[in-house]
């Protein structure tokens, strides 16, 4: 089996490994922080990417199978691409639907005041902390691993290895968790949200220890997932994609309905989101070989294997939930007390076509781009990478000008209700107007990040995404006195336009040198 060495590399389905196929890409860029902001939280790409890199005709060629109407039948069944592609297809689209509907009434209840920001603030590490150690990196780094224990000892060696993962992840979970707790004071205060006043940094340290109870239930959660994902069962995998929004709403009405639960209400949705995750995906474990136990063994080799896969995974995966937490402790800084709520609702409008268009045009360029890769059909390869760039700058152009003439309608007719006024839907809008220009920067990032890795160089786009995040701090830093809360789109913007930039030129150097290379040897050949 080939083993998973990359942050952005994707596991194999059973199938692919069998066959002794290369694994397919995993990104955890600006298309995953995209899909959080509209899931509620960081496994959307997890589910999506498993299915969506298949090339449009291998999903033309698979005839959808008639479901079975045994319930259980449908939860246990293995679905082919194309019903996978349908069921998380639709589950994205659903989830994105009802966060819009979420944050329709997050506003009006909560607007931009205190308990908001303290909420938004409070949301940033737990939803960063599952993701940096679980979310869709644990997937990426189990699903192989587990794969050949079951090719090579059964499925007794297979769930050995789950229950050993299990176990290591709940212990590191309790381990950060309890370190966070007591130092939640000093992390809030002077790393997270810094400008907050007394009053809010107090409620955000409440929310933020609440919160945090959620990567301990998520744990079990990115396990089971794992194990379903890897037999190609995605029913339920799909229907948990919604139940964070789900019970977010429930947080949100229960605080309309009784006053007194205030900001409480939407943060207890939070771990009630969590628990419907476990309860949806606990039915597909049931009746197996084996079940969820503790079991203790550091030295055992198949999870080491799965730690080994999982430090760089989750390398990859921190620096991008990093900038969340530099926006959000920037923003507690800007004079406009509704600036964190801007940069949040904003950037969940931008995220919308980020997602769709990466998602698209990445993922539909890259079996071509790695065919032309591994042929060494160089020149093929550049013209199927300038093809696929034309196609998302043309898209995102096509986007920023809906964005920037639809925008300030959509988030009246969306976010202006009750506690959110006309000021923070003025201030959402500019923030999103920053926001938009960098547009065909994100999508770019996704193209060619795929053409570098078409070259089997995973290297570049690390380093060039840690630089970028340096830079937006550094940004940040410089203009926040000057642009208030409109210096962290800017620096956002502009870092990424330079990333596109380096990134491209970097890919199209790597390309006509091979070229030459390939020139050179035929004329000498001749």
């Amino acid at each position: 089996m080939t083993a998973v060495t990359s942050p952005y590399e994707q596991p194999p389905s059973t199938q692919a490994v069998e066959r002794g196929e290369q694994p397919k890409v995993r990104l955890g860029g600006y298309v995953a922080l995209a899909e959080s902001a509209w899931m509620g939280f960081a496994l959307a790409t997890e589910f999506a990417e498993q299915v969506w890199m298949a090339p449009a005709a291998a999903l033309r060629a698979v005839r959808p199978r008639r479901p079975r109407l045994a319930l259980r039948g449908l939860f246990t069944r293995e679905f082919s691409v194309a019903e996978a592609s349908f069921i998380l297809m639709a589950s994205f689209f659903l989830s994105a639907g009802l966060g819009a509907v979420r944050q329709v009434l997050f506003n009006a209840e909560f607007g931009t005041g205190v308990a908001a920001n303290a909420y938004y603030a409070a949301f940033r590490l737990p939803d960063t902390l599952f993701s940096l150690i679980a979310g869709g990196a644990l997937s990426s780094a189990m699903i192989p691993v587990l794969v050949s224990a079951r090719r090579e000892d059964g499925e007794v060696a297979g769930w050995r290895l789950v229950n050993l993962v299990l176990t290591a992840l709940l212990a590191a979970f309790v381990v950060l968790v309890l370190a966070i707790e007591l130092f939640a004071p000093f992390f809030v205060s002077r790393v997270l949200a810094p400008g907050f006043d007394a009053e809010t940094s107090r409620l955000t340290i409440i929310l933020t220890r609440i919160m945090l109870v959620q990567p301990l239930i998520l744990g079990f959660a990115s396990v089971a997932t794992a194990v379903l994902n890897s037999q190609n069962r995605f029913l339920l995998t799909g229907l948990s994609v919604v139940s964070h929004n789900v019970t977010l709403i429930a947080g949100i009405l229960a605080a309309g309905f009784w006053p007194a639960l205030g900001i409480f209400g939407p943060t207890l949705g939070v771990l009630a989101g969590a628990a419907l995750q476990v309860l949806i995906l606990s039915p597909g474990l049931r009746g197996e070989a084996g079940r969820l136990r503790l079991a203790w063994d550091p030295a055992d080799r198949r999870l080491r294997d799965v730690i080994r896969l999982l430090i760089p995974n989750g390398l990859s995966v921190s620096v991008n939930y990093a900038g969340f937490i530099v926006d959000t402790a920037f923003a507690t800084k800007a004079p406009e007390s509704a600036g964190l709520a801007a940069i949040y609702n904003a950037f969940l409008l931008v995220g919308l076509p980020i997602a769709l268009l990466g998602q698209a045009v990445g993922q539909a360029a890259f079996p071509r781009l790695a065919k032309h890769g591994e042929a060494g059909e160089w020149r093929a390869l550049r013209r199927s990478l300038l093809q696929a760039l034309g196609a998302v700058i043309a898209l995102a152009l096509l986007a920023i000008a809906a964005l920037l003439l639809l925008g300030r309608p959509v988030i009246r007719m969306l976010f202006e209700h009750g506690q959110f006024d006309a000021a923070a839907g003025d201030l959402t809008y500019r923030v999103l107007t920053i926001y938009a220009v960098g547009l065909p920067a994100y999508v770019m990032t996704e193209v060619v990040t795929r053409g570098l890795i078409a070259l089997r160089d995973t290297r570049t786009p690390l380093f060039t995404n840690t630089g970028q995040l340096l830079a937006r701090v550094t940004i940040i830093a410089l203009l926040i006195e000057q642009l208030g809360v409109l210096a962290i789109p800017a620096a956002f913007a502009i870092t990424a336009s330079l990333e596109a930039v380096v990134l491209t030129a970097i890919l199209l150097l790597r390309l006509q040198r091979r070229i030459g290379r390939e020139a050179q040897a035929m004329t000498i050949e001749g």
